[in-house]
């Protein structure tokens, strides 16, 4: 049976800050603070943790376009904080490529990534195991044990990181 909520403060708020403070801390920890703003969305996506899509929005006010940084809620039941965040992590690692790099077609992970997500301390594999392919359409990842990525994670959880939904 599921408990009647009782938070105080608003759910979408708190929910939508928990993502943006643990990309502003990831971008400062894993990419030197390089990263630009996104919009980072929940949506429901079949098959996929999260995706990105470049220039996804486009201002109402001023001419401009930000990125979509889209994480799945649906893959979050059964997973721990620091398995959910290295999706974020693994989504910046493409926000990184499209900034820096050079972004590769629509959904492909390729070895400039596949990079990229080494050094950030995710092993990219189409199986999310150790001898997965690291490139290819449908790429997920690992975490490696005492790499940046799970030191930088350590440091956050440390702080009281939590996330709630």
């Amino acid at each position: 049976m599921k408990q009647k909520l009782t938070t105080k403060e608003a759910i979408t708020p708190a929910q939508y800050r928990a993502f943006q403070d643990a990309y502003d801390f990831f971008n400062a920890e894993l990419f030197s603070g390089s990263l630009p703003h996104v919009l980072v969305t929940l949506q429901r996506h079949a098959k996929a943790r999260g995706y990105f899509a470049p220039e996804r929005f486009t201002g109402r006010i001023e001419e401009t376009a930000v990125h979509e940084l889209a994480m799945n809620p649906d893959s979050f039941t059964g997973r721990t904080d620091e398995a959910i965040l290295s999706t974020l992590a693994h989504e910046m690692a493409h926000v990184w490529q499209q900034s820096h790099g050079t972004p590769p077609r629509r959904s492909y992970h390729d070895r400039q990534w596949a990079a990229k997500m080494k050094e950030i301390g995710l092993q990219p594999s189409t199986t999310g195991e150790p001898g997965g392919k690291e490139t290819g359409q449908s790429v997920t990842h690992y975490i490696l044990p005492a790499g940046p990525y799970a030191k930088a994670y350590a440091k956050l959880k440390a702080k009281g990181f939590q996330l709630h939904w």
